[in-house]
């Protein structure tokens, strides 16, 4: 009965530190994303296209984040978190090892985001 209980306890421990795990380490926050995408929107053609489109590149972003998150794997979140902060390398690495229809979701979430992010202004 006690090797029992201490297995149970063993386990509902690995249970309890993975979930945490993921919780802690899942990739990118939404904070991230936004940071590295206002840092993206600072070149001259984001702005005109910003101005374009009538919608202030936090908002955008902001939504933005959220439409990636919810669209994407975590591998999908973070190599386009990582696309935005210039490190082409780290993102492709990671996008390589992405099945099919990842990274399909990931070439057509941009799309996504500019249909639900702009419709917001």
């Amino acid at each position: 009965m006690v090797a029992e209980l201490r297995s149970w306890s063993s386990l509902m421990l690995v249970v309890v530190v993975g979930a945490l795990l993921l919780a802690c380490g899942g990739g990118a926050s939404e904070k991230e994303f936004v940071d590295a995408c206002m840092k993206e929107g600072q070149g001259g053609a984001s702005a005109l296209l910003d101005k374009e489109l009538g919608v202030t590149r936090e908002s955008f972003c902001s939504c933005g984040a959220k439409v990636a998150k919810s669209s994407l794997s975590s591998d999908g979140y973070q190599a386009m978190v990582l696309d935005m902060q210039g490190k082409k390398q780290e993102a492709s690495a990671i996008t390589s090892k992405m099945s099919e229809a990842e990274q399909t979701a990931a070439i057509t979430v941009a799309g996504e985001m500019l249909e639900k992010c702009v419709a917001t202004k």
